[in-house]
């Protein structure tokens, strides 16, 4: 039985899948099993990796089930130690899973951890025929050293964006890690499973990361950033935070409605479903004065996520169910969670 079940849910990509998967087979720790869980991919990904990666294994669904249940999918077949969750669009260096995992044996008390995650870009090859085709290379532009989760209830990636001078190279705990690439341990994540799932299906994709990594938090377990361990990832949906209107517009407008939708309905969802009255309560002027400033904009640029507000009550009643178990079962006082809010 291996150390660790590394999964990666696919949707159509195809276009990142080789260089993922080439950096596991370069790994110098070799105690793991690959899953796919492909998620209905019409663009060849599961042919590809079945006729050049005859040993990774794949379980195929045929329509998106979302990263949500995909995953879960995943969770439920590992048999192992740790589960590294890892998007198609990650690299990893030769050493990573040595490094994380040799770290996470000697902190049983965590039940996820990450490492430094740098910003890879595409650049043109250049060729003489121009026929289009685009390279991974690797920056020194961080792209998450953490999550980090404010007042305001707002969460977004450590550093994400700054150049990486060794400013975040020390060893911490933080208040969780990015979806792009996580490592679990499987007997924490079977301790917070609720109703059979372990990341919550209402969420479908998006923000998921940070509910789940909010409900170890209250169920007592550790999360830890371990920047000794470096990986490099796409990014498409980055954090907005600090930018002005005009910059928030165009940026957004790049990204679809469905992701829009889905970040908005689950950040709500996720304060319904974790949040301690308390804790709440003693932050409310940070969480109004951000909840009238995302009002405004929706009211004016995108007045298609007032749908998604009836969406939110319509998911409320599963939500509250969820939220009582995890109320019950919560191990840490509300103080202990409000240190994470900066």
């Amino acid at each position: 039985m291996a150390k660790v079940s590394i999964q990666i849910v696919t949707w159509n990509s195809m276009r990142y899948i080789m260089d993922c998967l080439e950096s596991l087979m370069r790994q110098t720790f070799r105690d793991f099993s690959i899953m796919i869980i492909d998620n209905g991919s019409d663009d060849g990904t599961v042919e590809f990796i079945r006729s050049q990666y005859p040993t990774v294994s794949v379980l195929q669904n045929f329509r998106n089930l979302g990263f949500c249940k995909a995953n879960n999918q995943g969770i439920h077949l590992a048999k192992t130690d740790y589960v590294l969750l890892l998007n198609p669009d990650v690299i990893l260096e030769e050493n990573f899973l040595q490094r994380i995992i040799n770290f996470a044996d000697q902190h049983p008390e965590g039940g996820s951890f990450g490492g430094k995650v740098l910003r890879l870009r595409t650049e043109a090859i250049d060729d003489a025929d121009q026929s289009g085709l685009r390279e991974a290379v690797k920056s020194d532009i961080i792209d998450s050293a953490g999550l980090k989760i404010f007042k305001s209830r707002y969460a977004v990636d450590l550093g994400q964006g700054e150049k990486d001078k060794g400013q975040y190279d020390r060893t911490k705990e933080v208040f969780g890690i990015s979806g792009a690439c996580v490592l679990y341990r499987k007997s924490a994540l079977n301790e917070i499973m609720i109703k059979n799932e372990f990341f919550d299906q209402d969420f479908f994709a998006y923000k998921e990361d940070i509910d789940l990594a909010w409900r170890l938090r209250l169920y007592g377990f550790a999360c830890w950033y371990f920047p000794e361990a470096v990986c490099y990832h796409h990014r498409r949906l980055m954090s907005q935070e600090g930018k002005n209107v005009k910059d928030l517009f165009i940026h957004r407008r790049d990204i679809s409605k469905m992701l829009r939708s889905l970040s908005f309905r689950n950040h709500h969802l996720m304060l319904f479903k974790n949040d301690q009255l308390i804790n709440f309560l003693l932050h409310l002027p940070w969480i109004l004065f951000r909840e009238i400033k995302v009002l405004f904009y929706v009211l004016f640029f995108e007045p298609f996520q007032y749908r998604n507000i009836i969406g939110i009550f319509r998911l409320l009643p599963s939500i509250f169910i969820k939220r009582r178990v995890i109320m019950a079962h919560k191990k840490v006082s509300p103080s202990e969670i409000r240190k994470w809010f900066k």
